[in-house]
């Protein structure tokens, strides 16, 4: 008799043929076996729906739920709508879990019952699959102040949440196209009862992309837009006093975004707004600002030495 599953996988698929076994696999390979997979495709054109159906068929533990094209926080919400388990961990189609992250992070779980979202490190993958620059830092507790200017938990795929807390929220912003994951984890940090908290592990290699075309920048700041005028409506005390360190901070994420979509023309506008609105963010993040504003001009002029850098 197989036991029942004690954590729900939900992954959104949207024209991942190209990834999605390999992902799927780091799923299959944990240490803990007792787990159910959702597969949500989002209205693939490239296949990815027809490989979904192939390895749900092949195991048991794997679902898939198809729906048309809605963007990936409907897809993640229709997963946690079929999940039956109380805990639910995220995990995108092109992004590959340590084979222990599960088990690691349910005996945190089992540990700390005030604990309502883990998280732990992770590596980034280059576009051939190799780790590229040092992997991110550990924090242990994030609060609502340390999600307002950047998203120190990265990616939605590094989110093992409570069912009863993504209840409580009501799930992501199916109205954001992008930085959906950390308006989530500012709401549970401001408005939950329940902590985030982080594992000093690596157990995520996380896939960083870049925006293809301008356009995509302007949906991400569409998307910013609304995630600052719902948190200061939740703690304008924090907000209104650091506006604008927030803005200018925005800026140089849209900069760095823009040099990974190889954009430096953008990347060097951004980065220039973000000093004109606070001269202060070169004193707060010296090295950040200063890299970023030499890849751009690298890539301009170009200047060799420095075209490596992409965080």
């Amino acid at each position: 008799m197989t036991s029942p599953p004690i954590i729900s996988v939900v992954m959104p698929v949207f024209n991942a043929h190209e990834t999605l076994l390999k992902s799927v696999l780091s799923v299959q390979a944990q240490t803990c076996r007792y787990w159910e997979l959702i597969l949500v495709d989002d209205g693939s054109t490239d296949g990815s729906r027809e490989l979904a159906e192939v390895i749900a068929t092949s195991d048991t533990r794997v679902r898939l739920v198809s729906q048309e094209n809605a963007g990936p926080a409907a897809a993640r919400n229709t997963g946690i709508a079929h999940a039956n388990c109380r805990l639910i961990a995220f995990l995108d189609a092109d992004d590959i879990w340590h084979h222990e992250r599960l088990s690691t992070c349910l005996e945190h779980f089992g540990r700390n019952p005030q604990t309502g979202i883990v998280f732990t490190r992770l590596a980034f993958l280059g576009e051939e699959g190799a780790s590229q620059t040092e992997p991110s830092p550990h924090h242990d507790v994030l609060n609502a102040e340390d999600l307002l200017s950047e998203n120190p938990v990265c990616t939605t795929s590094n989110i093992i949440a409570r069912a009863a807390l993504l209840e409580r929220l009501g799930g992501f912003d199916e109205r954001m196209a992008y930085i959906e994951d950390q308006d989530l984890l500012f709401r549970a940090a401001a408005q939950s009862p329940w902590t985030v908290e982080g594992i000093d592990r690596v157990l995520l290699h996380y896939r960083m992309g870049g925006v293809s075309r301008s356009s995509d920048l302007g949906r991400t700041a569409k998307s910013w837009r609304r995630f600052i005028a719902r948190a200061n409506a939740i703690a304008p005390e924090l907000l209104r006093p650091r506006m604008k360190a927030l803005v200018a901070d925005f800026h140089r994420n849209q900069a760095r975004r823009a040099l990974r979509g190889n954009l430096p023309a953008t990347a060097l506008a951004f980065i220039t707004r973000a000093l004109i609105k606070d001269p202060l963010i070169f004193v707060r993040m010296p090295r950040r600002v200063g890299l970023t504003l030499a890849a751009a001009l690298a890539l301009l002029l170009p200047i060799p030495s420095i075209k490596e850098y992409v965080r």
